[in-house]
């Protein structure tokens, strides 16, 4: 009877466990996505931006006409996120997002090499990601921000689980 193997050999000859392999893969899939997404958001920054300032409106519109009063907070909300919704800001958005996806992308494939390097690199990313929007103080950004965080923080996390057995050098 023979046993699976729960390792994979690297090119450098070292071995990685499945559980590495797995969120190297995901990340992979993730981050070249994100690559692929912030071209695209970057090409299509004054359409998008068309788009999204009527449909504001619309939502504006019908939030007017309601009956019950409405909330300052959400007015307000509302508000920022229609003065955000510009071309230019969604271009920056893109750069930001393009950036931190190649750095993700290029750390987990250090990590998939079991090179320790890419761990730090990846977390950069993360904060590029995160920090980026933020620092343009727009609501839009912070809440995607946010979200992609939080996500970022956990694969983090796991990868952190699997740092002994990546090397020291680049």
């Amino acid at each position: 009877m023979e046993m699976e193997s729960s390792t994979s050999s690297t090119a450098t000859g070292g071995i990685r466990n499945n559980f590495l392999t797995v969120i190297c893969i995901l990340t992979f899939l993730g981050s070249s996505w994100g690559i692929i997404k912030a071209v695209r958001q970057y090409v299509t920054a004054d359409y998008a931006a068309h788009i999204g300032s009527e449909v504001i409106n619309d939502v504006k519109d019908q939030v007017n006409q309601q009956e019950k009063n409405v909330p300052d907070f959400v007015q307000q909300i509302m508000g920022s996120v229609a003065r955000d919704m510009t071309p230019d800001f969604l271009r920056k958005l893109a750069i930001f997002s393009f950036i931190a996806n190649l750095l993700t992308l290029s750390g987990a494939i250090l990590m998939w090499n079991l090179k320790k390097f890419g761990f730090y690199l990846y977390i950069l990313g993360i904060i590029v990601l995160v920090a980026g929007p933020l620092a343009m103080g727009k609501l839009v950004g912070a809440i995607g921000a946010s979200i992609l965080g939080f996500i970022g923080v956990i694969f983090i996390v796991m990868y952190a689980v699997n740092l002994k057995q990546m090397d020291q050098k680049a």
